[in-house]
């Protein structure tokens, strides 16, 4: 040591020791009370620790050299605010997980609901289609309007009078021969879903002889579903499917291309 130098007085260092540690504890302390905000929670928590750490390794100045009002180690502050902040947190945790837990379990119900799934399906039905989706939509109201062209020929043949179906629902309802109830829904639901709308026109036109049954049956994608360009088609009572990738539906009958 110095022989020159001053003599350090040890409580006095001790006492700023003390303050240091009584103001952390206490800054922790006040934190700790925000603790149901987590990042507040975790610096509550490290602020709680340190203190309550350097409390335990610092040695206070003894008795005799402790002033009156002197800083205190902060300790039992230090342990109030981890306390605090641990149990705010451990509440601010729990809270979230039922609230989470309570909210995936009424999204799932919310999406299961027939009205919900209603909305969506409607909603996805305006949603333009890209060229490969077009594609298959194309390729599925060709077989839709197939399987309505051998339900047309099936209802003639069965009905009394030979007269055509005028009426999609009343295709789907009749159904081709040996179709089950649950095949019946599954092809009204692609109809519905499809991105193409289907129309029966100029149904048992004439005197509604059986002679003159007639029917004009097409199919027309649905804007803007379905791009421009996009393929009509159609057909009547021959059993003949045109299509056109312009025009209307009428220009479909009178110079569409025939499909095999």
């Amino acid at each position: 040591m110095d022989a020159e130098g001053p003599i350090p007085n040890l409580a006095t260092e001790q006492a700023r020791s003390g303050a240091g540690r009584h103001a952390l504890a206490r800054a922790a302390l006040i934190v700790s009370i925000f603790a149901f905000l987590p990042p507040l929670a975790l610096a509550a928590i490290i602020m709680g620790h340190v203190a309550e750490h350097s409390a335990e390794h610092i040695a206070e100045p003894i008795p005799e050299q402790r002033s009156i009002g002197s800083p205190q180690n902060g300790q039992p502050m230090a342990r109030a605010a981890l306390w605090i902040a641990y149990i705010q947190l451990l509440v601010v945790l729990s809270a979230t997980f039922i609230f989470w837990t309570a909210f995936r379990q009424m999204a799932i119900s919310f999406q299961r609901d027939a009205m919900v799934q209603g909305f969506f399906r409607s909603s996805d039905r305006e949603q333009p289609l890209d060229q490969n989706e077009a594609g298959e939509a194309e390729h599925t109201a060709r077989a839709i309007l197939n399987q309505l062209i051998a339900i047309e020929d099936q209802s003639r043949r069965d009905s009394k009078n030979g007269l055509y179906a005028c009426h999609i629902n009343e295709l789907v309802e009749g159904g081709l021969e040996g179709t089950t109830e649950a095949e019946k829904r599954a092809f009204y639901q692609r109809i519905a879903d499809s991105a193409y709308l289907f129309e029966i026109s100029s149904c048992n036109s004439g005197d509604e002889d059986a002679k003159d049954a007639a029917y004009f049956l097409t199919a027309v994608p649905r804007h803007p579903r379905m791009p421009e360009g996009s393929a009509i088609y159609c057909a009547n009572e021959s059993g003949e499917m045109r299509q056109v990738r312009t025009g209307t539906s009428l220009d479909c009958l009178k110079h569409g291309d025939p499909l095999p």
